[in-house]
């Protein structure tokens, strides 16, 4: 019988300390441990760790052939994966807890930090089955792919992101057991960050799965379930409303900021990235940002909150507004994400309140917001927040990118039944309030009828083109900037008289800046080819940046 080693079994207990797991915290939402029947043994383990130290030093000789030096990797990978499974096994279901023998290392936006400090859980990537994603993006190489789950408690302080429910975030990872002098090193390389890993003088492709994460990502934080909540709801979802990124923020890396539509939520994304991470250079210099929020608010009051989450996020990460890559961001909306977007980008946004003059559209907020106010910002304190909506500096984003977007109002809206539809929403009881305060300083007639008040403040009654603020929307001068657009003719190809099902493409074109059309129905955000396009937006925005820093040298 194979005795283990001291420095094996150290291996095993630092190990052990990549999953600080504490009750309660395991979910069935992640994948159950299971231990493999190869590591069941009294000598599976000594065994184990022999073979790993002896394709360690195989893997750093520089005269071995390409087909011998792919078995040895795929020995090590295979063998590394067992390990990785049998000591999340031993924590999970064993509930073993054991002390950190050695140095475990994270390797993450230029930093290396104590496993312990990062994690609680390391989940290996070929046990997460996709349900959500349509593709698994995989690149083969040396290591063994992980999800690393990382708590919400340590996300604000030591990692500088937001979370939605307290769940935590991911980290796409690839584990790599190092034999230093001997002793054992395991490393949890940041996949997105790195390419290569150095085995003595060589250097080796670093395996890499891009899906597991986001397919894990979004089944914790559950936003999906909430859509129609949000719609109908919208004061039930507060903890789920915000600007998350599943990443480390990285400086040197462009923001894409993505915002959903009606009735739907921020994960409505999720194919998109997928898509968009099996590009070297888009992992490399560009952070996704998802801003989630209740759709059942009226689209300039849900501009607000974006523009005020935006704000607070640069303000945390770069207080001193000195990074350029802030300028350079790409804000992307999809259906009524498009319109927050669009808004947020006007240089003078309350003129979007002359539409609401125009008696022949039938709106409630015209009696009180017209008037003195269209040039002049609230003046009092109970209207803060509505001041809010209707004056603003626009966000200074490098590009804009529309997906399916109801530039001129989506006639779905004047229907019936969607008309009927909209009045079960419910709105939050703060903003109920502030428009009965706006009202009441200005001792408006509504008051007799609340109906007529609130009803203008939700999002289905302002997706109709006859809305105020679509009207007023059309009239408002926008920065200059790049500008896409991107929607579908579900295959038809009989555009300008097309439709996606949803937004014809009279109310989705818009006459600046450059025009995709894709075989897509509504939902252009999973259509393969629009990961497509937009990788070349992202290029070009690479590209003037290049530019850019090429003139300041």
């Amino acid at each position: 019988m194979l005795n283990m080693r001291p420095w094996a079994h150290r291996c095993l207990v630092g190990m052990s300390c990549m999953l600080f797991l504490v009750a309660g915290c395991e979910s069935p939402l992640l994948p159950r441990p299971r231990l493999p029947r190869e590591m069941r043994g009294a000598t599976a383990l000594p065994n184990m760790f022999e073979q790993l130290r002896c394709d360690w030093e195989l893997l750093k000789c520089c005269k071995m052939g390409t087909s011998e030096r792919q078995t040895v990797i795929a020995r090590y990978n295979r063998n590394l994966l067992k390990l990785v499974r049998r000591v999340r096994y031993d924590v999970l279901a064993r509930g073993q807890h054991l002390p950190c023998a050695f140095m475990l290392e994270y390797e993450g936006a230029r930093a290396i930090h104590r496993l312990g400090e990062v994690f609680d859980d390391i989940v290996p990537a070929v046990d997460v089955p996709l349900e959500e994603l349509e593709e698994r993006y995989m690149v083969p190489g040396l290591g063994v792919p992980l999800v690393g789950v990382i708590p919400a408690v340590k996300l604000k302080q030591d990692f500088g992101i937001a979370a939605f429910r307290a769940r935590g975030t991911m980290s796409t990872l690839t584990g790599v057991l190092e034999f230093r002098e001997g002793k054992p090193v395991m490393r949890l390389i940041s996949r997105r960050e790195h390419e290569h890993v150095r085995v003595g003088r060589m250097s080796y492709q670093l395996a890499g799965d891009f899906s597991a994460s986001i397919e894990v990502y979004w089944k914790l934080t559950q936003v999906q379930k909430d859509k129609f909540l949000g719609l109908l709801r919208p004061q039930h979802v507060r903890d789920t409303t915000g600007l998350v990124c599943m990443e480390r923020y990285d400086p040197a890396k462009i923001p894409v900021v993505l915002v959903h539509g009606l009735a739907s939520s921020a994960a409505t994304f999720d194919n998109l990235v997928n898509r968009l991470m099996r590009e070297p250079d888009i992992r490399k210099n560009f952070q996704f940002w998802y801003y989630n929020y209740p759709t059942g608010l009226a689209w300039p009051i849900t501009a607000a909150g974006y523009r005020s989450a935006l704000r607070r996020t640069r303000n945390f990460f770069d207080p001193q507004h000195r990074n350029a890559n802030w300028e350079r961001m790409v804000v992307v909306g999809h259906s009524m994400g498009g319109l927050i977007t669009r808004y947020s980008q006007c240089i003078e946004p309350w003129k979007i309140l002359e539409a609401a003059k125009d008696r022949r559209f039938h709106n409630g907020i015209s009696s009180f917001l017209t008037g003195r106010f269209i040039n002049h910002p609230l003046p009092h304190t109970q209207t803060d927040s509505m001041r809010d909506v209707y004056y603003f500096h626009p966000i200074r984003a490098g590009r804009v990118v529309y997906m399916a977007t109801p530039h001129r109002g989506a006639p779905i809206a004047r229907n019936r039944f969607v008309l009927l539809f909209s009045h079960l929403v419910r709105l939050p009881q703060t903003l109920v309030q502030e428009v009965f305060s706006i009202a009441t300083l200005q001792q408006d007639n509504l008051l007799t009828n609340p109906g007529r008040l609130t009803e203008d403040f939700t999002s289905i009654r302002q997706l109709s083109p006859d809305s105020y603020s679509i009207r007023g929307l059309s009239r408002l001068a926008v920065r200059d900037v790049p500008t896409y657009t991107i929607l579908g003719d579900r295959g038809y190809n009989d555009s300008p008289g097309s439709s996606d099902g949803i937004v014809p493409y009279w109310s989705s074109h818009i006459s600046w800046g450059a025009e995709d059309i894709v075989s897509s129905d509504h939902h252009v955000q999973d259509c393969e080819e629009t990961a497509d396009i937009f990788a070349r937006i992202l290029r070009d925005a690479l590209h003037d940046r290049e530019i850019q820093e090429a003139r300041r040298q």
